[in-house]
């Protein structure tokens, strides 16, 4: 037996039939003692030009061990589908199992795409839990203001404090500069009085 690739380009409006188109061919090798080693469902992807007045196509890439009896029965069959826009089979030296690069190529910008529609899906949730929550205190304001009555006590508290520190600052101070001060102010007033006298 030897290892072919095949390459299928599929009619884009076929495509929701190509998992039983795909079964039957798999079905055909295993039946005629064949292996399916790999199979990639591309995708829909850009033509490089027109084939049958389609822009698109939806690649499918499959790797078989089969004889030549099978071999040419699959290809029989692809020439008389006419969902398969253009098929190709080539043959391989081994068995391929690891995916393919256009797959990885595809895939990672399906991957890329899913990730970013994921990340806007958590912001739109934010936000609108953020609108929940402010519609919330909108229609209930009682809610706002018990946040805003559990808050006060705290803050009350810490004015309370930092009076009683003031206070034992001012309380340090002797009377004897407190004194002073107001003898230096009033020497002050003093001397601007006499500035305005002249």
């Amino acid at each position: 037996m030897r290892h072919y690739e095949v390459v299928l380009l599929v009619h884009p409006d076929q495509s929701d039939q190509l998992s039983d188109m795909l079964k039957r061919y798999q079905d055909l090798v295993t039946k005629n003692g064949g292996n399916i080693h790999r199979v990639e469902d591309i995708g829909r992807l850009q033509l490089a030009y027109t084939i049958k007045d389609m822009h698109k196509a939806h690649y499918v890439l499959m790797n078989l061990e089969c004889d030549a009896k099978t071999l040419s029965e699959i290809e029989s069959s692809f020439e008389f589908n006419d969902s398969i826009m253009r098929h190709l089979v080539v043959r391989m030296t081994k068995a391929e199992t690891s995916p393919s690069k256009l797959f990885l190529l595809h895939n990672k910008d399906a991957e890329q795409k899913r990730n970013k529609d994921a990340e806007q899906k958590r912001n739109k949730d934010a936000e609108q839990k953020r609108n929940k929550d402010a519609e919330q205190k909108q229609i209930d304001p009682e809610i706002g203001d018990k946040d805003k009555t559990a808050d006060q006590p705290d803050k009350m508290k810490l004015v309370e404090a930092t009076d009683q520190d003031t206070s034992k600052d001012l309380g340090v101070k002797s009377e004897t500069d407190l004194n002073e001060s107001d003898t230096q102010i009033s020497a002050t007033k003093k001397e601007e009085d006499s500035d305005e006298k002249v």
